[in-house]
């Protein structure tokens, strides 16, 4: 037998060291991807659950989008109560005051 050839036995040892080396990388690698997977899984079950949270804060903070216009119909509201105030001062003003007779010549 050649110096370098080797035996059965020592080719087995070595088919079966590789076999093992292969069985933990391969077992490494399932368990670095089942760990990927949850952890994508809770990612998305947080972004379902901030998008839900989203949609709440936009449905509540809606009226504040609309307060140009409520500032605006205020205003036109003011404008009338202002108009009614001033005609009725006037109103108050002719009513308070002593009629005025007209003295025949």
């Amino acid at each position: 037998m050649d110096e370098k050839s080797m035996s059965e036995k020592e080719f087995r040892r070595y088919w079966f060291s590789g076999a093992a080396v292969i069985a933990v990388i391969v077992a490494a690698v399932a368990t670095l991807l089942l760990a990927i997977i949850a952890t994508a899984r809770k990612i998305l079950a947080n972004a379902v659950q901030a998008l839900g949270l989203a949609k709440e804060i936009v449905e509540n903070t809606s009226p504040i989008w609309n307060l140009q216009q409520t500032n605006e119909v205020a205003g036109q509201l003011l404008e009338g109560a202002k108009a009614i105030e001033s005609h009725a001062t006037k109103l108050a003003d002719a009513l308070e005051s002593p009629p005025v007779v007209a003295v025949e010549k």
